[in-house]
């Protein structure tokens, strides 16, 4: 199993080209190195507000970053925010709800030395309806996760509207993606924190999951001059 495990990582990590998409101008090619990954603050909206469900929050977090430390990938800290903030005069806002310009995301990545840089939002809606003595709850989670790769100035994944609810069957994951995605939670009946956290966990690994498996090559759309 540990053999697999690190088989399926070392491909993962030097053939990492789905969803290829130009951004702008190429960069230097990456050295032969532990990968470095940016990313900027997660963004995260219940309804028309900015989330402040921590758990869920927190899990979906957790199954994002643990996919790229898996593959052993270095995750950058503070410095991926000040450089935001000297590339636009402002700190990264999550309450706006908005993706970034994609040419800003390979300016990010060059400015402090990131191999991918990452951005995703989550939008979750809740619905609670009376069956029999209690309340039966459902919650959806609408996500976007970009990953831009700094070396090509490309998408290395786009993948917008990626939807799930917390009642849906868990689909059956090929060997790459159940090794590296976390375990998604089971759920049931009416609290809704735990159906926030299955809906969000699911559209993680539903979104990174051609990422990962490396099984789409669409054209190559560029963004940007160039």
């Amino acid at each position: 199993m540990k053999r697999l495990f690190l088989a399926i990582a070392t491909t993962a990590i030097f053939a990492l080209c789905v969803s290829a998409q130009k951004i702008g101008t190429t960069a230097p090619t990456m050295s032969a190195k532990q990968p470095k990954v940016a990313f900027l603050p997660l963004m995260f909206q219940e309804g028309d507000r900015e989330s402040d469900n921590k758990t869920a929050i927190a899990a979906y977090e957790s199954s994002l970053f643990d996919a790229f430390s898996k593959l052993g990938m270095e995750r950058l800290g503070p410095v991926v925010n000040f450089a935001w903030r000297e590339l636009k005069g402002s700190i990264f806002s999550t309450t706006a709800f908005e993706l970034p310009d994609p040419a800003n995301l390979v300016k990010l990545g060059q400015k402090v030395g990131a191999d991918y840089v990452v951005v995703s939002r989550c939008k979750w809606n809740v619905r609670s309806v009376w069956v029999g003595v209690g309340p039966k709850t459902k919650a959806t989670a609408k996500v976007d996760i970009w990953i831009v790769d700094i070396s090509k100035s490309e998408f290395a994944l786009k993948a917008d509207g990626i939807e799930s609810d917390s009642t849906e069957k868990e689909p059956g994951w090929k060997t790459a993606v159940t090794i590296i995605i976390l375990p998604i939670s089971v759920v049931s009946g009416g609290p809704k924190t735990p159906h926030l956290v299955r809906s969000g966990q699911l559209s993680v690994a539903k979104g990174i999951k051609p990422w990962l498996e490396k099984m789409q090559t669409p054209s190559k759309i560029r963004i940007g001059g160039g």
